[in-house]
């Protein structure tokens, strides 16, 4: 049960590739549903680019403490790279879908980060959301806005073809992260996008989107770093959805395809050069 009406609702779009975060005040959604801001400082490195998003990256000290995320937590681990300081730091790059292969997962599961360095796994995961959550409310610090932790609340989302098991993984993570229990829900990534589409409009009619008259059926195909998941949804009176059919889908994300490549240099240049290159070599030219 939540604790009160929230003033500020944000969301964790903790990603395999990428991560990022959207929030909404609760007078823009009564006045506009679809003014949903988010942080577009994510600053690309050296190439002077900014983004929505930054890469889902991470990067500790030899003693396990938090040195940087995303764009930073790259830089800061090729710099170490080049001068061979890295290999007591933990980087941990694409590590979410790691949970989608662990089986009989809880609190002393472990990953391995780039150089197959274990730690537990809800250490890692924590580290990473208390990032984003910081950096969330560090730009309402700079802003000048204050709240109260009962006058937010927190959505992280998840795979819809993730197990039970994964999805409570996920919320012990965000509360040992800091966000309080009571105020944070675990959203699906294909139901987060049905709902924001019944509030969008087409340029062409100026109305809304065929998908939010009553009746309407329609499949949502969400298509990520790591997952493929394919829902399909009924619009029912009223404003509600159904779910006509159960999640599917599978682990066949864009890092499929990336590992395909790298099977295919692997068969070419042969193992142990591959493995080495993976190693040793910088991945990240500044």
């Amino acid at each position: 049960m939540m604790d009160s009406d929230p003033l500020f609702v944000v969301a964790i779009d903790f990603g395999t590739t990428y991560s990022g975060y959207a929030y909404c005040s609760k007078d823009d959604f009564q006045q506009n549903p679809p003014k949903v801001h988010a942080n577009t400082n994510w600053a690309a490195g050296g190439q002077g680019l900014l983004s929505q998003k930054t890469p889902t990256c991470l990067l500790l000290s030899p003693d396990q403490e938090l040195l940087s995320f995303g764009y930073e937590a790259e830089d800061e681990y090729s710099t170490l790279a080049v001068t061979n300081e890295h290999k007591n730091h933990y980087f941990f790059k694409r590590f979410k879908m790691k949970l989608h292969g662990i089986e009989d997962l809880n609190e002393d599961s472990m990953v391995k980060d780039e150089l197959g360095k274990p730690l537990p796994a809800i250490e890692v995961f924590t580290k990473a959301i208390s990032y984003l959550r910081q950096h969330f409310l560090d730009q309402l610090d700079s802003l000048g806005m204050e709240f109260r932790d009962d006058e937010i609340r927190w959505i992280v989302t998840v795979p819809a073809i993730w197990s039970d098991t994964s999805k409570a993984f996920m919320r012990k993570a965000a509360v040992k992260a800091g966000i309080k229990s009571s105020q944070l829900r675990i959203a699906l990534e294909p139901e987060a996008a049905s709902i924001f589409s019944q509030h969008l409009k087409t340029e062409r009619s100026g109305g809304k989107l065929s998908v939010s008259g009553p009746g309407t059926r329609y499949m949502v195909i969400d298509l990520g770093g790591g997952t493929a998941d394919i829902t399909v949804h009924e619009k029912l009176a009223g404003g509600n959805l159904k779910e006509l059919y159960k999640a599917s889908g599978g682990a066949w994300g864009g890092t499929a395809v990336d590992q395909q490549y790298i099977m295919l240099l692997t068969r070419i240049v042969g193992g142990p050069v591959m493995h080495r290159f993976q190693t040793e070599a910088t991945f990240r030219v500044s």
